[in-house]
């Protein structure tokens, strides 16, 4: 390995390092440790190049196992039993999936699969593949049962086509930031098929494909008052919708000052 190639690897392991866990991270250490021997010249581990500050963020060390399990099941290509707490439920429930991706997405972690068939049961297809957060997994063991591995499964075709990680109905939305607001959202990429106009000296219009209500409802009210929907007037309405309740929560503090 090169200087580069280790300043790459090391970049890499220390921004993703909040995601690891500890027994992961370690790994990843001691891998790049092994290929000092190898590397060309007098290569070190440049540690001191990087560092990741992330606030919000979960640790992952407690799921390492159910991780791994399902690492193996993907690549043995068997079905998993799995018991899933949901957010919102008072219990957990237990499932038969086929795992076909792990992936990363706002500083979680998710398995995207397929529902299997219950042993013994009818098999009723679900009207959405199961997304699931892996610190949400309370259990996670490997079946003896083999999976075919879907040949029409495309991995980007699903998520990497509009606003959202929940994938419902898709539906277009027009919204315009100013200020600073107006500078962050366009040097970012928010949609594949986003569309980003100028309309003033710090006003620009933004129109792109969302499919998940809550989170584009949430990413809106994050920029307060720099953000305006446009369309879909449904929407509008539920910004205002919840703009009301913010401020009914306050109503009493408003009415002492």
């Amino acid at each position: 390995l090169t200087a580069s190639e280790l300043n790459a690897l090391q970049m890499c392991k220390t921004f993703t390092a909040h995601l690891l866990g500890e027994s992961f991270y370690n790994e990843a250490t001691r891998a790049l440790e092994k290929t000092l021997p190898l590397s060309s010249g007098e290569a070190k581990l440049p540690s001191h190049h990087f560092a990741s500050f992330s606030t919000g963020t979960i640790d992952y060390t407690p799921h390492q196992e159910n991780i791994r399990t399902l690492m193996e099941a993907m690549n043995a290509k068997k079905i998993c039993r799995i018991t899933y707490q949901a957010i919102m439920q008072k219990k957990a429930k237990t499932y038969h999936v086929k795992p076909l991706k792990i992936f990363s997405y706002r500083d979680a972690i998710y398995l995207h699969a397929r529902l299997a068939k219950e042993p013994g049961k009818i098999y009723r297809p679900p009207d959405f593949d199961p997304l699931l957060a892996i610190h949400r997994l309370k259990k996670v063991e490997m079946t003896g049962l083999c999976l075919e591995y879907p040949t029409d499964y495309d991995f980007n075709e699903v998520f990497d086509r509009s606003f959202g990680l929940v994938k419902e109905d898709y539906f277009d939305v027009e919204i315009e930031f100013r200020g600073w607001a107006a500078d962050y959202v366009a040097e970012r990429t928010w949609s594949p098929d986003q569309k980003i106009s100028k309309v003033g000296d710090d006003i620009i219009q933004i129109t792109f494909s969302a499919s998940s209500e809550v989170e584009l409802v949430a990413w809106i009210l994050s920029f307060g008052e720099e953000a305006k929907v446009i369309k879909p007037e449904w929407v509008v309405q539920e910004i205002i919708e919840k703009i009301r309740k913010t401020v009914n929560l306050y109503k009493n503090t408003l009415l002492v000052s």
